[in-house]
Order: C-alpha cells, then sequence, then structure tokens
C-alpha cells in the first residue's frame, strides 16, 4: 500500500518533496492509497493547505478511505471527522496499532491524532467520494442537421475554511468527447451534427471529471436522409485509339445512392453544353434539360456528340420530412465527333491480312460511300440513314466486283457522310488494290 501511494506522490511533486513525502510514508503519516486523484485545498485564509482524495465510483456509493501509520510502534490512533455547523472535528473511533485505516468514509473533512515516541503527530484530509452519471439524446433532427445532446450529473463536491467556516465548492470541471466509429464528432457537451449520415450510426457521449472519474452513454441516430450517387458504362465496343465512345452510344447509369426510396429518384440529364449556350444567346433563356428520367437505374441513348452533364435527386420520406441530395457527375459524359477515314491500300487476296477495306467512321448520322474505276464507273456504293458504328463493317469494300475479284490497280472514292455533330464530311481520294 504504501509503495502505490508514492507511485501517486510521484506525479505531484518535485523530487525533493517526494524524497520528504517517502520519509513520512516510511514513519508518521495519513494517506490515501485506493484514491482515485488527489489535489489541494486552496483554503481563503487557514494554513496550511491539505490534501483532498477523490474516489471514483458509483452514486450513494461511499468509497473513501484512509490510512494512518506510526513510525513502527503500537499508538492510539483518535479519528474526528469535521462538523461544519460547529467549525469543530468531532470524535469518530480511537483504536491501538501500528497502522489505522478508515473505510467506507462519507464526504468530508478528517483528522488523525496520535502520539508516536514521545511526539504528538495530527494530520487532515478531505475525503470526496466522485462519480459521473451521463445521458445521450438526439434533438432537433431535420434534413439538414440534428442535435447531439448529452446531459451529466455528480456529487456537489464541497469543502470549508477551518478558520472561518467559509464554504468552497470544487469546480467538477467536466471534459466532454463525442465519436462515432471510433472518430470525434466534437469535444463539447452539446453538438449540432450537420450534414447528416445517410446510414444509422451510434454516437457515443464520454464525460470525464477533475478526479479522472468518467461514465458514457450511447445514442443510435436513425438516419432520415438519402445519399444520392451513381455511376454509368456502356457495352459499345471500344477502340484504343479513341478516348471517348461514339454517337449513337447506349448509356447505363448505375444507382449507387444510400438510404434512399427506390421510387424517388430524379435523373436529370442535361443537354451538350455548347446547344445549351447557344439557346440562350438566341432565346434569352437556357431550357438546359435533354430528359427527366424517374426509373431506379436508367438506360439512355445519346444520338448525338457532345459533352453531357447528369444529375440525380435521391429521396427518402419520413412521417415528418422528406429528405433529398443531389449529385453531379464529376466529368462530363463525353460522346465523341463525327470522322471518316479510308485507308490507302488493301490486299484481297485471301491471306486474312489486310482483305477488307476498312473506313474508320466516328459519330455518323449518314454515309454515302462510292468506289468507282479509273472509267468512272460504280464498283461499290454504300448509303444509309440513321448511321450505326456497326454499318462501317458493311460499308467496307472485300475488293469485289459482282461475283469477281477487281483488277489490282488504284481507285477513286467519294464520300458524303453527316456526322451526329452536326459537321458534313466531305472526302475525296484514291485507293489502291494490291493482289
Amino acid at each position: 500500500m504504501r509503495i502505490i501511494h508514492l507511485r501517486r506522490l510521484f506525479f505531484w511533486g518535485s523530487f525533493s518533496l517526494i524524497f520528504f513525502l517517502q520519509e513520512r510514508i516510511e514513519a508518521q503519516s495519513l494517506s490515501a492509497p485506493t484514491a482515485s486523484f488527489s489535489e489541494m485545498t486552496s483554503y481563503p485564509v487557514f494554513t496550511p493547505n491539505d490534501r483532498i482524495y477523490y474516489f471514483c465510483g458509483v452514486r450513494e456509493h461511499q468509497n473513501g478511505s484512509l490510512t494512518a501509520v506510526s513510525s513502527g510502534p503500537t499508538v492510539t490512533f483518535t479519528w474526528e471527522k469535521y462538523n461544519p455547523s460547529t467549525g469543530n472535528f468531532d470524535f469518530i473511533i480511537a483504536e491501538s496499532a501500528v497502522s489505522s485505516s478508515l473505510t467506507g468514509l462519507a464526504d468530508g473533512g478528517y483528522r488523525v491524532r496520535f502520539n508516536d515516541s514521545g511526539n504528538d503527530y495530527l494530520f487532515r484530509a478531505w475525503v470526496f467520494n466522485s462519480w459521473v452519471q451521463s445521458t445521450a439524446a438526439i434533438t432537433e433532427s431535420s434534413c439538414e442537421s440534428f442535435l447531439l445532446q448529452g446531459s451529466v450529473s455528480g456529487p456537489v463536491l464541497q469543502y470549508y475554511d477551518l478558520r472561518t467556516k467559509q464554504l468552497i465548492s470544487v469546480n467538477p470541471d467536466f471534459k466532454y468527447l463525442w465519436t462515432s466509429d471510433n472518430k470525434v464528432i466534437a469535444a463539447i457537451q452539446n453538438s449540432q451534427v450537420s450534414p447528416p449520415p445517410s446510414k444509422n450510426s451510434v454516437y457515443r457521449f464520454e464525460v470525464t471529471n477533475r478526479s479522472g472519474c468518467s461514465d458514457f452513454a450511447e445514442v443510435t441516430y436513425e438516419s432520415i436522409v438519402p445519399k444520392s450517387g451513381f455511376s454509368w458504362s456502356t457495352d459499345q465496343k471500344s477502340d484504343p485509339q479513341y478516348a471517348y465512345p461514339e454517337a449513337p452510344v447506349k448509356i447505363e447509369f448505375h444507382n449507387q445512392s444510400e438510404n434512399a426510396d427506390a421510387d424517388k429518384y430524379e435523373w436529370y440529364l442535361f443537354k451538350d453544353r455548347k446547344d445549351i449556350d447557344d439557346q440562350s444567346s438566341v432565346a434569352g433563356k437556357k431550357d438546359s434539360i435533354l430528359i427527366t428520367i424517374y426509373d431506379e437505374n436508367p438506360v439512355y441513348t445519346y444520338e448525338n456528340s457532345g459533352r453531357y452533364m447528369v444529375k440525380l435527386v435521391a429521396a427518402k420520406e419520413t412521417a415528418n420530412f422528406t429528405c433529398r441530395d443531389t449529385f453531379y457527375l464529376k466529368n462530363y459524359i463525353v460522346v465523341d465527333t463525327s470522322l471518316v477515314k479510308v485507308a490507302p491500300v488493301f490486299t484481297p487476296n485471301g491471306d486474312g491480312i489486310n482483305d477488307i477495306l476498312i473506313i474508320k467512321t466516328r459519330s455518323l448520322k449518314s454515309l454515302d460511300f462510292q468506289i468507282f474505276n479509273r472509267w468512272g464507273n460504280s464498283v461499290h456504293h454504300f448509303y444509309r440513314n440513321d448511321y450505326i458504328p456497326e454499318d462501317s463493317e458493311i460499308a467496307a469494300w472485300n475488293g469485289r466486283i459482282g461475283d469477281k475479284p477487281a483488277s489490282p490497280g488504284v481507285y477513286f472514292y467519294v464520300v458524303d457522310a453527316q456526322g451526329r455533330d452536326g459537321e458534313h464530311r466531305k472526302k475525296k481520294g484514291f485507293i489502291q488494290i494490291i493482289w
């Protein structure tokens, strides 16, 4: 017991004080080995100041204890308790022993007197049974925020100036901490949380007083707010030469929202940025919405080239509120501009290498493609309105005229295409067949 007491004293004072107290503990002393914390009084008038011992426990439990020791011989310890009405110390018990302990002590000031080897000793100390009780609640919950509200109770800790009987209150000095999922939310008693989480969350309210006594309470936030989010993809075959898909392109939207009602999604697909600006400069106002969709996971085909923004509004309805959250794409959905390129040479000899005349097209609405021989006769013709990417394989030439292979040599081609970006693509040039 004495060794424990010495360790606590190490944190209280300097090395010289430790040495002095160690001598006292080995000889005559009054200590509280089971105390949770101790500090000195601040008497306004009376001197010297005495030590206050705090004992953490639960409400209405008396955990205080004091131990007095002699230098070795048996002595008579006379214990007394301070009476605030009279300002005197009233007798409690006398005990003859080498050491004497009082346990289960109530709050108050205590004094012990004894004679050791012809010398009179008197020690005083104050005992406080300290405790903390806390509760946690959630109030003022709305779509924008809610209030974490903590309440705390503890004992009234008071002592008296031994000369004047002046009452001195000890500030409990509560420290507060709100956490959720092991993350600190706030270090104040009541804290506003904004925005609220979209998942049910447990909030822990921890309170510690000046003596290190602590308690905690937990409260669960039942979320009334959604969190909007989505991603998108396309099954269009990609081409490593191009960063963006071509028109028309089917886009699948993947709803990743949390805590939203399945029937309360609003998808806003905006027009191409350039179209919005062009329209506003003419009409004086912007009609930026291309289409609004109310499905949970919609699919939409972009028919034209452009840069398209998408917004998703997710909602959750409860008895008192309908809360909404909005998510915008970080980047535009970009649909590539139009393009027509005709390979200059192909070798339709059946070896599996470059057997087909390649026409590279991107985002076309219509294509008129003709090939002429040296005499100006058409040997291959392809035309299609509502052109789609797969049509480029049909438009390509296999190097045959009817059922017969075309003669090697140079041929002339003409392209007349309308792009889905509004551009008219016309090209003329020569191709060569090599067998």
